[in-house]
């Protein structure tokens, strides 16, 4: 289709309204033809691994709204959309009512000095003049805050003004080459993430494959590791607790009782390792489903009976060795990944055993990662026990969010400081008839779980039950064990 055709008057190379025009024929078209660009999907989802709660997010060339700022709304976030085309600021206002969205040339935006927390821009800027395109990517720069990330799609090539066909379209472009952008970002002062080449083929008829690059980017500054929701509440405490007691006894008690997704969130992330080291095997749930996905795993496990009840796993692929997470029996980089499951808090010093895990680990294998799983900040079991065990026994209260916090930068110091957080879905449930055949059981399986063979255990047994029947006497079966998921690799910089 020629420009002519569309019913639009020749608007000059490089000018909003040209730039508008093909979007403004199109509409939700558009949409539809990229609706499974799985790369731009990924970025995304990266990118809210990220943010901090109630980020402020610019998405620039916002189109309809989605998947963009549908997405990251959706999460939380306080989107603002750019467009320079009409129709697609009305469907995005249509579409994601959640977002706001304005009619706007990002070129003249006003100046607003580190006040984004992150920047989304796919494909927008491919029909300026390459002055405005390094303008725009240094001012880009300059908006975000100290720490704030970048997300960046266009497609690379050598050229400059360049007329194409494009969805029935005559549209005028320019870019670079791959390596100039990595450079162009630099220069703005931006560090590079991750990087990367793909090709796409739009659901469009006539259109060929398309080649796409992808940039995470992020500003230097800020925390190392900046504050997440995941890993509060805040406040953190200013020390370590010191290390909970866990019998046999009491893990089997709570275990018959669990309803996890933790586990599979742990496996799903260790999807593409070969060399998995599990620090605390436990009773073997999570080893076993390691093993069943990769075909082999190795645990150490401290406790002797532990051990031994996982030495059956030999057929399965599992290695079982004696040892403890501050001293692991293994080499330095034998493995691609290491893995703790709710370990962190039976240790005596946790950011010693992190450091034994990444130590671990081959920093250099492009899957090189660290996971850990600890509580949730709204974790109702925590909670319990923090209002009613720790005031009877005399006890510091609990805090996941510390460990998963001190592990983050542990972690970061020694070279795993791509980090996010992911949340996991937990229940215990008591299917006992009645509320108080609930709390009954509930208080003798928690009070063993927590302080198996202590001398007031009976005593606790009887603070619980208060709790447990106003607790159960709203309908529930269960309490919400809800986990976080940690997971460290290397920052990629190519």
């Amino acid at each position: 289709m020629t420009v002519e055709s569309t019913g639009f008057p020749p608007q000059p190379s490089g000018s909003a309204e040209a730039a508008a025009r093909p979007f403004d024929v199109l509409g939700k078209t558009y949409e539809e033809a990229y609706a499974q660009l799985t790369e731009r999907l990924a970025a995304i989802d990266w990118l809210l691994a990220r943010l901090p709660e109630q980020a402020r997010v610019m998405d620039i060339g916002s189109g309809t709204g989605r998947p963009t700022a549908d997405l990251i709304a959706s999460a939380g976030h306080r989107v603002t959309g750019y467009d320079v085309s009409k129709t697609m600021v009305e469907l995005a206002r249509t579409q994601v009512p959640r977002a706001r969205f304005e009619l706007a040339d990002v070129r003249a935006l006003p100046d607003t000095s580190g006040q984004w927390d992150a920047v989304t821009a796919f494909f927008p800027l491919l029909q300026m003049p390459r002055t405005d395109l390094d303008a725009t990517l240094a001012r880009i720069a300059d908006w975000l805050v100290p720490g704030g990330l970048f997300v960046f799609a266009t497609v690379p090539f050598d050229a400059e003004d360049e007329e194409i066909q494009w969805m029935g379209q005559t549209i005028r472009c320019a870019s670079y080459p791959t390596d100039t952008y990595g450079r162009l970002l630099r220069e703005a002062g931006l560090e590079i993430v991750h990087e990367h080449v793909s090709t796409f083929h739009p659901d469009f008829p006539g259109m060929g494959a398309e080649e796409h690059l992808f940039v995470y980017a992020r500003k230097p500054g800020g925390p190392a590791v900046p504050p997440h929701p995941l890993a509060g509440p805040y406040p953190l405490p200013e020390s370590y607790r010191g290390p909970h007691e866990l019998s046999e006894q009491g893990w089997l008690g709570m275990e018959a009782r669990f309803e996890r997704q933790d586990i599979a969130v742990v496996v799903n992330a260790l999807a593409n390792n070969s060399r998995v080291l599990d620090v605390g095997g436990g009773t073997g749930a999570v080893v076993k489903e390691i093993a069943a996905r990769l075909g082999s795993v190795t645990t150490v496990e401290p406790h002797a009976a532990r051990e031994e009840s996982m030495r059956p796993l030999a057929g399965h692929g599992v290695t079982v060795l004696p040892g403890c997470a501050e001293r692991l029996p293994l080499g330095d980089a034998e493995f691609d990944a290491a893995v703790a499951t709710w370990v962190l808090h039976y240790t005596d010093d946790p950011e010693t055993a992190v450091t034994e895990m990444a130590r671990t680990v081959d920093r250099k294998h492009p899957e090189a990662r660290v996971v850990l799983v600890q509580g949730a900040p709204d974790n109702e079991l925590i909670d319990l026990w923090n209002r009613t065990c720790a005031p009877l026994l005399g006890e510091p209260h609990d805090h996941q969010g510390y460990l998963l916090t001190r592990a983050a930068h542990t972690l970061a110091a020694r070279g795993f400081d791509d980090i996010s957080f992911t949340r996991a879905r937990v229940d215990v449930v008591f299917s006992e008839e009645g509320a108080e055949a609930r709390a009954q059981a509930a208080a003798g399986v928690l009070a063993e779980f927590w302080n198996t063979g202590h001398p007031r255990l009976a005593q606790l047994r009887e603070a619980l039950l208060p709790p447990l029947r106003e607790h159960f006497a709203t309908g529930t079966d269960r309490f919400h064990d809800d986990a976080v998921m940690l997971l460290a690799r290397p920052r990629r910089t190519r």
